[in-house]
C-alpha cells in the first residue's frame, strides 16, 4: 500500500476515470449524495475526503476493484478486502466437487496442510488408487506424507522438479518459517506420518526439502509433472496448475492437464484402479470426454 501512496496521484486518477466515463462533477456529486463544491475540492486537492465519501465517489463513477483500490490506498485508506475476498473468493464445497468430477484430466483439491480433500476419477486412474477404499482415514490423504511412499514417489519421473514446487510452497508460507523438525501446527500430523514411509523415499524427500527454495504464494501457480504410470509405464507429461479456489478456507485446485497429444492418449488408455468388470466401459467413457 505504501508504494501506491508514493507513486499514485489518486486525485488525477479519480478525475481521469470520471472523464473516461463521460461524467461531470455535478453528476458524480448527485449520484454520491455529496455537494458539488466538495467533489471539486476533492479533485483539486483542497480537501481530503473521508473514507466513506471516497467510497461514495468510487461507486458513483462505477469503478471496479482493480481501479478503486489503488485510489483508496493512495488516499491513505485501506483497500476493500471484504469486497475483494469475501464476496468473490469463497466457494461452495459441493460446487467445487462437481467441477472437479466433470474434468477429464486429474484434478484434486488440497487444503492448507496439503491434505487431499477431494479428487476425481482421472486422479484415481493415474495414481492407480481407490482412495476411499485404500485410504479411508482422511488424515492419511496427505501429499507430503505420500511423497515418502514408494508406490507414488516412484511414479514422478521429474521428482526433484515437482517436489521443489510443492515443498517450496510449504517453505514460502508467509505466516511461519517452515521446518520439518518443528513443523507448523497444520503440518504436524503429516510430518508424523513420514516415518511410516519407505526409508529410501524418505531420504529422497528430505534431500529435496533441503534444496527447495521458498515460493511466494499467489492466486495461481504453474508447475510441471512427468508421471510414469505405476513407475514402469510410459511417461505422461502434465502442466500442473495450482489455483486458490477458496481463500477463506485455504483450499486450492490442483489440475494436471496433459501437455501433448501423446500424453492425452496415454491418460485415456489407463485402466480403473485394480481393473474390475466395468473398467473397459469406464475407459471408453473417459476417452470420449478427453
Amino acid at each position: 500500500m505504501q508504494s501506491f501512496r508514493d507513486a499514485l496521484d489518486w486525485r488525477a486518477e479519480l478525475r481521469a476515470h470520471r472523464l473516461e466515463r463521460g461524467l461531470s462533477q455535478a453528476e458524480v456529486a448527485r449520484r454520491a449524495g455529496l455537494s458539488l463544491s466538495a467533489v471539486k475540492a476533492y479533485e483539486r486537492g483542497d480537501r481530503r475526503p473521508s473514507a466513506r465519501a471516497l467510497d461514495e465517489m468510487i461507486e458513483a463513477i462505477g469503478l471496479a476493484h482493480d481501479e478503486a483500490n489503488p485510489i483508496r490506498a493512495g488516499a491513505g485508506y485501506a483497500i476493500d478486502w471484504q469486497g475483494v475476498l469475501e464476496r468473490r473468493y469463497v466457494a461452495e464445497p459441493g460446487e467445487l466437487r462437481r467441477q472437479a468430477d466433470e474434468l477429464p484430466w486429474p484434478a484434486f483439491i488440497t487444503n492448507q496442510a496439503s491434505y487431499v480433500v477431494h479428487w476425481n476419477r482421472a486422479f484415481e486412474r493415474l495414481w492407480d488408487v481407490d482412495v476411499e477404499r485404500e485410504y479411508p482415514d482422511p488424515m492419511s490423504r496427505n501429499l507430503l506424507a505420500g511423497a515418502s511412499i514408494a508406490r507414488f514417489a516412484r511414479c514422478i519421473a521429474n521428482y526433484e522438479e515437482t517436489m521443489a514446487f510443492f515443498l517450496g510452497m510449504i517453505k514460502g508460507d508467509p505466516r511461519i518459517q517452515a521446518d520439518l523438525e518443528v513443523p507448523a501446527p497444520w503440518h504436524r500430523d503429516a510430518v508424523g506420518q513420514l516415518a511410516d514411509g519407505d526409508p529410501g523415499e524418505l531420504r529422497r524427500l528430505l534431500d529435496a526439502w533441503e534444496k527447495a527454495q521458498p515460493i511466494s504464494h499467489r492466486i495461481r501457480h504453474q508447475y510441471r509433472v512427468a508421471w510414469s504410470y505405476r513407475g514402469v509405464g510410459p511417461t505422461i507429461h502434465f502442466i500442473g496448475l495450482h489455483t486458490v479456489c477458496d481463500i477463506w478456507n485455504e483450499l486450492s485446485w490442483q489440475e494436471w492437464i496433459p501437455s501433448d497429444a501423446e500424453s492425452w492418449a496415454a491418460l485415456a488408455s489407463l485402466p480403473e484402479p485394480g481393473g474390475g468388470p466395468h473398467a473397459a466401459g469406464r475407459r471408453d467413457h473417459t476417452r470420449r470426454r478427453a
